[in-house]
């Protein structure tokens, strides 16, 4: 049984290993094409691009490495039946635990990487991943910058520009810090700016700086020249960053401050116990959907192999998105994909035994 086992792991082990690389390119697709608008418009190098896209290998191999270890596993349980090597453990004397065990085996191991990686690589990473975000979107903000519309920095500030010469040169520029309801509490004009892309400001000359509170003013004064800082116009990403990317301790910090909606932290919790131990479910699965279709002398073929893994991913992207939005309980948004997959392979392995 020993020696079966490794046999079994050794045939699954190369098809996970393919399996693990395309889904994290695929992933990685996804990602890149999340920011390739932003890295078109402000012509971003290949360097920059490239350390994001390092930077979120880990976020991709968090889903990838269960989902490449049920198409692996699915794989290697066809092929071994389909060239009769079932049937022949079987006659040997070998009982369907001689699947089972190596396969889950197997599972329990890439659950636990997964989980190392969940819990500490992957929030380190994204963390990264956000700064090279934030430094895609602050490059070259002045090249968004047309003539007689408004922008709104990383402070907040609404910055006018009347007109733009050659090489860059504002003219005419204004800059308004917002005061709420009793207007803004500080005016800026500028005849003209020069954009420095490598500081990441602005180099105003004739300056013309009010101070108002309550609508009045309390401080005009000029001078010859300022550096106004301008990274972050328009630089506020438009996707939120998912929680089970952050550390287990600070998401149980999270809950125990509470709130009023607390939804998408006990989902991203729930989610965090069950993707990973999705590896250990996927190895049930896959042996018993080998030692069921084996039974019925029927093989599975690479199209249903690839359903198989695309079923679960699509039902985890549902059930986390109703999680977060609270329209299902955490609970089951969670558990509920892995839990498919478990009670699946159960059945199988009965109905299997059964015949």
């Amino acid at each position: 049984m020993r020696r079966w086992g490794r046999y079994l792991v050794a045939e699954t082990l190369p098809l996970f290993a393919v399996g693990v690389v395309a889904l994290v390119l695929l992933l990685l697709l996804y990602f890149f094409l999340d920011v390739l608008a932003d890295v078109l418009a402000r012509g971003v190098g290949v360097s920059l691009l490239a350390r994001y896209l390092l930077y979120k290998l880990p976020a991709a191999a968090a889903p990838g490495l269960p989902l490449a270890l049920l198409f692996a596993a699915l794989l290697a349980m066809t092929r071994l039946g389909e060239d009769g090597e079932v049937k022949a453990a079987l006659l040997l004397g070998l009982s369907p635990r001689a699947f089972i065990f190596p396969l889950v085996g197997l599972g329990l191991a890439v659950s636990a990487v997964a989980m190392v990686n969940s819990e500490l690589v992957v929030p380190w990473s994204e963390r990264r991943a956000a700064e090279i975000e934030k430094d895609i979107l602050l490059v070259s903000p002045e090249t968004l910058v047309r003539a007689g519309t408004f922008f709104t920095d990383s402070l907040g500030r609404s910055i006018f520009v009347g007109a733009v010469g050659e090489g860059g040169l504002f003219e005419d520029v204004t800059v308004i810090t917002p005061g709420g309801s009793s207007g803004p509490r500080e005016v800026i004009t500028a005849e003209r700016g020069v954009p420095d892309p490598g500081a990441g400001v602005w180099r105003l000359e004739g300056i013309r700086m009010r101070v108002l509170r309550d609508a009045r003013l309390t401080l005009d004064t000029a001078a010859a020249t300022a550096t106004l800082p301008v990274r972050g116009l328009a630089a506020a990403s438009t996707s939120n960053p998912d929680l089970v990317y952050l550390p287990l301790a600070q998401l149980v910090e999270r809950l125990r401050a509470g709130g009023s909606d607390l939804a998408a932290e006990w989902t991203a919790l729930h989610r965090k116990l069950a993707e990973p131990l999705a590896a250990a479910a996927f190895a049930l699965f896959a042996a018993a959907v080998g030692l069921f279709t084996f039974k019925r002398g029927a093989g599975l073929g690479f199209l249903a192999v690839l359903l198989l893994t695309f079923a679960y991913y699509a039902t985890w992207s549902v059930a986390k998105l109703l999680g977060a939005q609270g329209t299902v309980p955490a609970w089951v948004a969670g558990w509920a994909p892995v839990s498919l997959y478990l009670l699946a392979g159960g059945l199988l392995l009965a109905a299997a035994r059964r015949r």
